[in-house]
């Protein structure tokens, strides 16, 4: 554990990762420009980059928290030695990439592809090797999105947010009341669409994505899909004057229960199996009135003072 200078005391690992913020913002926007994302396993940072149509990771990066080790060079590089000449690994698994590292600057890096990624954790024996492998398995589903398709998901993803924003304002009048309603209309816009019952059977579908973070990682198509699930309900309940949250959550079902069978029917994809991407930056798609934006700009409540008033206990005679 890291320990603060000036106070000679142990700084813990949150306070430690807030300390390593601005590296770490720095570093994530050098892998951007150079065709690689920063992902986060943990509290560790993993780089990787796209290199022939598949994400390719930084073994050195994937040692630290495959083996705990501090120093993950020395580990990566006694462990490639013994994987080649003892365990006959085809070396070619591993490709030396240029990386940015810290200060930005590239440097050649080993990196291998997530099958080779899988085999060398077959060769470590660590407590994370299988929640490593789970998380891998799920980054290593998401495809690099070019520059016309993330725009157009950070466009799609601000307009589901409009229209269903919208939704929840039309159905208060509507008998969609309480906080409990919404959640129920909340879980119904995923239920037909995707033949769950709600939110929280995609996310099993989807491992590592936190509630309400789901359409950070979709992609334009299913973005799309999403707005028009929205959108079909919010027409119908207004134009019908449907009216109950029970006759609302079942029209907001069969609004994405008809979108799904037409996808299908048609040989599309379904939404649930449609590709992933790199999540959404909050600061890509969130227009300025939304709720959870931060107003940096805004200036700071100034709080007047107030004399701090003394009490004078006396002491019993």
């Amino acid at each position: 554990m890291s320990k603060d200078p000036e106070h000679d005391q142990p700084i813990s690992a949150d306070a430690q990762a807030w300390n390593n913020y601005p590296g770490t913002m720095q570093l994530g926007t050098a892998m951007r420009a150079n065709n690689g994302q920063l992902m986060l396993f943990q509290n560790f940072n993993i780089r990787r980059v796209w290199h022939e149509g598949e994400w390719w990771y930084s073994l050195v990066d994937c040692m630290v928290p495959l083996s705990g080790t501090s120093n993950p060079r020395r580990y990566w590089n006694d462990l490639k030695n013994r994987l080649i000449k003892a365990e006959k690994m085809d070396p070619s698994v591993i490709r030396v990439l240029p990386l940015p590292n810290k200060d930005g600057r590239m440097r050649e890096t080993d990196c291998t592809n997530q099958q080779g990624l899988l085999r060398v954790i077959q060769s470590v024996s660590h407590s994370n090797a299988e929640k490593f492998k789970v998380w891998l398995a799920r980054v290593g589903k998401m495809v690099m999105d070019d520059v016309e398709e993330h725009s157009m998901r950070s466009q799609y993803r601000a307009r589901l947010d409009q229209f269903d924003r919208e939704l929840h304002e039309l159905v208060e009048f509507h008998g969609v009341v309480t906080p409990a309603d919404h959640y129920r209309l909340y879980n119904a816009n995923y239920a037909g669409l995707y033949g769950v019952t709600g939110e929280n059977d995609l996310l099993r579908m989807r491992p590592g994505v936190l509630p309400g973070d789901l359409e950070t990682t979709m992609g334009s198509v299913e973005l799309g899909a999403r707005i028009f699930q929205v959108t079909m309900t919010a027409n119908i309940v207004e134009n019908r004057n449907v009216q109950g949250v029970n006759a609302v959550e079942a029209t907001a079902i069969d609004a994405g229960a008809a979108i799904r069978r037409t996808i299908i029917e048609m040989g599309g994809v379904p939404p649930e199996n449609l590709p992933q991407y790199p999540p959404l930056p909050p600061g890509e798609w969130m227009p300025p009135d939304h709720p959870n934006r931060m107003r940096w700009d805004e200036p700071i409540e100034e709080i007047e003072e107030q004399p701090i008033p003394i009490i004078e206990i006396r002491k019993p005679e």
